[in-house]
């Protein structure tokens, strides 16, 4: 109600101010006349000399109200009102200007909320601006003093192979710099303990877990949901094996965190006690990861007990055994170049003392303390590089759109000449003019970026089912909050201003006196493609982009063809893999291999499996490397093996070349064989027959030190092996329960007659009778693997094409405007010309040959542009190069169609103008 009164007060005022503005004005006029009367000077001539003595009555009224102070408030609210009108009146113009605007404003802001996600959101802890991540590099070459490891290196490209995995000693060693960090916290990234077989109300489950030192959750400062997180006393030899659980976890299995507390799990058949629940916001230290379970590291020696390969004891006191990543949060005022001034020479001089020779001292690790605030960046130096380019892509279109929306207007602005003249003439400032037609283009662009909101959470949606690949684990999460929405504002008001102003400051520069006499003799000066004119030179700009963005579409698209055209050297169709560990529920040996064997058998009876066979890993996702020789020779380190099930090369269709198949007689007792591909043959054999040499599979490497001993029954052809663009690289294929290595999961492929997903149900109830502890994991097809192996250039391929085309769409719909308009305009001038005896042809070449400059001067930008900058893409090309012929050729090519496209219909619509028609309209 007080609102109410306030209002109606300042309109009481308002109204008797504007009283007294008009009785002033009036009393002024009446002296300057009274005066010019006494003087002698008739009335009416008094009168009119008084008023043109003052001069611009509306004028002096306008700038009396800008001294009033509310005036701008008053204008703004008059501009929007007359925008809205405008927009309203114009609604063919508004839909394409807004549509235009939308599709730029809304690709911006979908990626941008990507980046956002990966590349600038901090980890939901308290004060994460403290925290740091410990990594190491070398400067050139591979880190020697490394023996083993449980974890990645990479090459950053600026300081040489970098990591953050450091062995325990080193570890303690951080610990220790209490003058420097608070706190010293570490998780294990060693990748058996991220997949657990986890067992809850006697419900089987493959989940990810973290092993993570005592004082990880403390050094976050994450507080719990319900009951208490991991504490340095659970982080010791001999204590009791507890987990905390994720949100997501104890929602998803008790219903609610406060019942999860003091349950009882099995882990890898282990019993753990959830002590407590992690708070809903928090996904641990990884962007690519969110755990499921968290438990301390030492329950790693556990876990492993009673494995082949897995975790040992000594491996905490191991100085060349790097498998631990490390984070720290710096105390109150300390620096991280104080930090890394501090803790570097403490690192190299430890590190010195775990070289044993000369050649693993020549090559160092060096510390690099990083900022922490963003957690570990596995997931950005996945997808950074790519968002930048996505980002450069939609900076792209929304560029095309405001070259588009400003070109509409610079059309309607020219209609509105005489509008703006009369404007001008009854006093109206050329500021005043300039911002009323900024008023509308930032009305325009405020509506284009509400609707691009809409389409980004659309675009959100689809660019992360596209970017996970149908991958079930995929943890990349964007969202629109308030900082995107914020960016989406800026970008709105940003792009509003950026269109608009040319035109209207090129609309508002008229002749005021001819505009208002004849708009279409002021206008009849201008050429149709006149060099300087600005609606030409963003028609231009347009071609360039739209030929930037084909460019790269052609390549992704070649190279998506080239992958999918890749002969994997077997029959992908019809194969339905999936992943069964049954050591982690608890199986042994020898046991273990009879369960997998009769599992086998199980398979192959279900109606409409034609073959089924198993493997320690598929084929894309293999790379098993252990000694491997021929007799009698050192062991070769580019061999490696795969362990596999009986009648694998008739399951997956891999030709045998000579020879024969593993079969269900080559198993335990019986004489060890193997099978090798050609790659084999030729980098170990040298023009030997393959069929009976022996090979020797080592345990260490040591000579005599024999694991293995087998005779070579067959050779198959070359097959991808873990590596789906690389080169054939050696492999022995080995039985997988014929002694060294023992089995532990394995990947079962079946043959079947038709959809291999429709067999799932039916494997997972053989699999449930034959074991509930037993889950049934990573089902996939065969195809749907191999298309996630590439699923980052599918995604390119998909999202350039899609691009491209909206580029080469909004150019068009430009070049036709353009055209449309210019030939509109001239129509007395083409009148004329076919009075004169032009023919209609001669008139539809004269607009073609007028397009086709203003295209060629767009393509020889675009193609120069486009060469100088396809480098930046060719780490994601294959089988093609960056400056390749045939990709630009295409792009130009399919733009001068389109150009030509564009101009044809207004150049034949020019040919049938009626030449007395258009001389009378003249």
């Amino acid at each position: 109600m007080s609102s109410l009164f306030r209002k109606l007060g300042w309109r009481i005022r308002r109204r008797d101010k504007e009283q007294e503005l008009r009785e002033e004005l009036e009393f002024h006029l009446s002296e300057e006349a009274e005066e010019r009367e006494a003087a002698g000077m008739p009335t009416n001539e008094a009168q009119n000399a008084a008023r043109r003595e003052l001069g611009n009555l509306a004028l002096v009224q306008e700038n009396t109200r800008a001294a009033w102070g509310w005036t701008i408030i008053e204008q703004l609210g008059q501009d929007l009102r007359y925008a809205f009108r405008t927009v309203a009146a114009n609604r063919l113009f508004t839909v394409l200007a807004v549509m235009s605007l939308a599709l730029g404003i809304g690709a911006n802001t979908a990626i941008y909320s990507f980046m956002d996600a990966i590349l600038l959101r901090s980890l939901p802890v308290s004060d994460p601006e403290s925290l740091v991540v410990l990594n190491w590099h070398v400067k050139s070459g591979h880190i020697s003093v490394m023996h083993s490891m449980s974890g990645t290196t990479w090459d950053d490209g600026q300081t040489g192979e970098t990591s953050g995995i450091f062995p325990y000693p080193a570890f303690e060693l951080f610990r220790k710099n209490d003058s420097i960090f608070s706190s010293v916290f570490a998780h294990f990234q060693f990748w058996k303990a991220r997949r657990l077989n986890v067992i809850v109300k006697g419900q089987a489950g493959i989940q990810s877990g973290w092993s993570v030192s005592g004082d990880y959750f403390r050094g976050l400062g994450v507080a719990p949901a319900a009951g208490r997180l991991i504490l340095p006393d659970d982080d010791r030899p001999g204590a009791p094996a507890v987990a905390v659980a994720s949100y997501t976890f104890s929602q998803r299995h008790f219903a609610n965190a406060g019942s999860a507390i003091g349950q009882t799990i099995l882990i890898d058949n282990l019993p753990f006690t959830l002590v407590g629940v992690a708070p809903p916001e928090f996904f641990g230290v990884d962007p690519a990861g969110s755990p499921d379970l968290y438990y301390a590291m030492h329950a790693n020696e556990l876990l492993s007990a009673g494995k082949q390969f897995g975790f040992r004891p000594q491996a905490y006191l191991a100085p060349n055994y790097y498998w631990t990543q490390i984070m720290a949060r710096l105390r109150p005022g300390v620096t991280i170049a104080q930090a890394q001034a501090q803790l570097a020479p403490a690192f190299r001089q430890w590190v010195a003392t775990t070289a044993t020779t000369s050649r693993e001292r020549a090559n160092l690790p060096e510390l690099i303390v990083k900022e922490g605030a963003g957690g570990l960046s596995s997931l950005r130096r996945q997808y950074s590089k790519p968002l930048y380019v996505l980002l450069a892509l939609v900076g792209l279109i929304l560029a095309l759109a405001c070259a588009n929306v400003a070109n509409l207007l610079l059309a309607r602005a020219a209609a509105r000449r005489k509008e703006i003249a009369l404007r001008l003439s009854i006093g109206a400032s050329r500021a005043r003019v300039v911002r009323q037609l900024l008023t509308e283009s930032v009305l325009l662009a405020s509506m284009g970026g509400a609707l691009g909101i809409i389409l980004a959470i659309w675009g959100i949606r689809f660019l992360t089912l596209l970017l996970a690949g149908g991958r079930a684990n995929f943890t990349l999460r964007a969202e629109l909050n308030w900082h995107v929405l914020g960016i989406a504002a800026a970008l709105s008001l940003v792009t509003g201003v950026l269109f608009g102003l040319v035109p209207a400051v090129q609309a508002t520069s008229v002749d005021v006196m001819p505009a208002l006499k004849d708009a279409a003799v002021a206008a009849r000066s201008r050429r149709f493609f006149r060099a300087a004119s600005l609606s030409h030179v963003l028609v231009a700009g347009q071609i360039a982009i739209s030929m930037l963005m084909l460019f790269a579409a052609g390549l992704f698209v070649r190279t998506l063809r080239n992958l999918e055209s890749i002969d994997v050297g077997f029959n992908r169709q019809n194969v339905l893999l999936f992943q069964l560990d049954a050591r982690q529920a608890g199986h042994k040996d020898p046991e273990l291999v009879s369960f997998y064997a009769g599992l086998r058998n199980q398979f192959r009876a279900i109606p409409g499996v034609r073959e089924a066979s198993l493997s320690e890993d598929s084929l894309i996702t293999a790379g098993t490397g252990f000694p491997l020789s021929v007799s009698g020779e050192a062991p070769n380190p580019k061999n490696l093996i795969l362990r596999v099930g009986p009648t694998f090369f008739r399951t997956m269709q891999i030709p045998i070349l000579s020879g024969r198949d593993i079969e269900p007689g080559d198993r335990s007792g019986s004489p060890a064989v193997a099978v090798v591909n050609e790659a084999f043959v030729k980098a170990n054999l040298d023009g030997r027959n393959p069929i009976g040499q022996h090979l020797i599979l080592s345990k260490s490497g040591i000579p005599g030190d024999v694991g293995r001993d087998m005779a070579v029954v067959g050779v198959c052809r070359n097959s991808t092996y873990g590596n789906l663009t690389g080169e054939a690289r050696p492999v022995a294929y080995i039985p997988y329960d014929q002694g060294f290595p023992e089995p532990d999961q394995m990947v079962y492929a079946l043959r079947t007659s038709g959809d291999p997903l429709r067999y799932v149900n039916t494997v997972r109830e053989v699999v449930r009778q034959a074991d509930p502890r037993v889950p049934v994991a990573d089902v996939r097809t065969q195809v749907a693997e191999i298309e996630q192996t590439v699923s980052q250039e599918i995604t390119f391929a998909k999202l350039c094409s899609g691009f491209a085309m909206l580029a080469l769409v909004i150019a068009c719909v430009g070049l036709y405007g353009t055209v449309s308009y210019s030939v509109a305009r001239r129509t007395s001038e083409i009148g004329i010309r076919m009075a004169l005896g032009a023919q209609r042809g001669m008139v539809v070449r004269m607009i073609l040959r007028e397009v086709l400059a203003l295209a060629a001067v767009g393509l020889a930008i675009g193609a120069g542009a486009a060469l100088a900058t396809s480098r930046f893409v060719e780490s994601f090309l294959y089988g093609i190069r960056h400056n390749d012929p045939g990709a630009i050729l295409s792009a130009m090519a399919i733009l001068l169609a389109a150009a030509l496209l564009a101009g044809y219909v207004p150049g034949r619509r020019a040919s049938r103008i009626d030449p007395i028609r258009a001389v009378r309209h003249e």
